[in-house]
């Protein structure tokens, strides 16, 4: 396999922070002449929120260069995502009970106005202000707002008060909602600029929502152990429970997965025992299979929706790492 270098591409996205930031800024400032107590609470959320920094929700810039066209006429879309995003962030915390009003210096039900203002009016504002063609902003418009109502049926169905096992059908299009949804908008606003339409935009979106899901598989596995996994605690409906169910239907295995699933919620030590039957090596080893089936198929629409170009290789780069991020350890890996 040839191993492509990235870093001079991936250096400059970095460099963009600072323009990003103060482009934010200028943004939610402009709200404070008319809604002063919502540009500072906007402002504190965005402060606070650790996530802001990800290089994979920059995604936008080297879309619209590998596109041909400006990158810098991404940055609009850039900073109504961010915006988006620490609305997500805030508004996810809340619903679990982790919102730290002592660290944002945001009251909490402060917090949940204008997290839910980020998450939809925001931005939309900020898109507003752009100076661009009639017929562009009406569909940024619809894209902004079909993401928003994606993502919330997707965060709806990952709460949902069901205590069975999802299937991996199921659970890859609550995925595609709640974390596909505003990737597939920002890809597909992005190849818009570079005047895409027709088939090649429903392809952008479409790898757009898939790439969402790799960044939530990613996410996945992030805790630093079972004891400590948060969704193990809220009884998450991840992909690798769906999987593991579905390994063991029919067979002892999913009444000891449905147990440990309940136990877990309030035992620390079944938390860790179950996090274990969820990572044996049969279960890793074919869960791995299908994170590579669906890193595969993005590889292939990738190189259908853009020709070869430094910023190509750039999100070939974040397709490769956020697969690397998503599969379990443990097992031998041939891809």
């Amino acid at each position: 396999m040839v191993v492509i270098d990235v870093t001079r591409a991936y250096e400059d996205l970095l460099s963009r922070e600072e323009e990003i930031t103060a482009a934010v800024r200028t943004s939610v400032g402009l709200l404070g002449d008319d809604y002063p107590a919502l540009a500072d609470a906007v402002a504190r959320l965005l402060h606070s929120d650790g996530s802001r920094a990800s290089v994979f929700r920059l995604l936008p810039f080297p879309v619209l260069g590998a596109l041909g066209g400006d990158p810098d006429r991404a940055l609009p879309i850039v900073v109504a995502s961010r915006i988006w995003w620490t609305g997500a962030e805030v508004f996810d915390d809340l619903a679990d009970g982790q919102y730290n009003a002592a660290a944002t210096g945001v009251p909490t039900a402060q917090a949940s106005i204008a997290s839910a203002a980020c998450l939809a009016l925001v931005p939309l504002t900020v898109l507003d202000q752009q100076v661009q063609p009639p017929h562009l902003r009406s569909s940024w418009v619809r894209e902004c707002v079909d993401s928003s109502l994606h993502a919330a049926e997707g965060q709806l169905a990952d709460v949902s008060a069901d205590s069975g096992f999802p299937s991996w059908a199921t659970v890859m299009r609550t995925y595609a909602g709640k974390s596909g949804a505003p990737y597939a908008r920002d890809a597909a606003m992005s190849a818009q600029l570079s005047g895409a339409g027709g088939e090649l935009l429903r392809g952008w979106r479409a790898f757009g929502r898939l790439f969402g899901v790799l960044r939530q598989l990613a996410n996945d596995r992030a805790a630093e152990s079972a004891d400590a996994d948060e969704d193990l605690i809220n009884g998450t409906r991840t992909l690798l429970l769906a999987h593991a169910a579905e390994s063991a239907a029919g067979t002892a295995e999913l009444d000891t997965l449905t147990s440990l699933r309940v136990r877990a919620r309030h035992d620390p030590a079944a938390r860790v025992a179950f996090g274990e039957r969820l990572n044996t090596p049969d279960i890793s080893a074919t869960y791995n299979q299908r994170i590579r089936s669906v890193h595969r198929h993005m590889c292939v629409l990738l190189e259908k929706l853009a020709p070869p170009s430094e910023d190509r290789d750039l999100i070939r780069w974040m397709l490769d790492e956020s697969a690397k991020a998503s599969r379990l350890s443990g097992t031998e890996d041939t891809a």
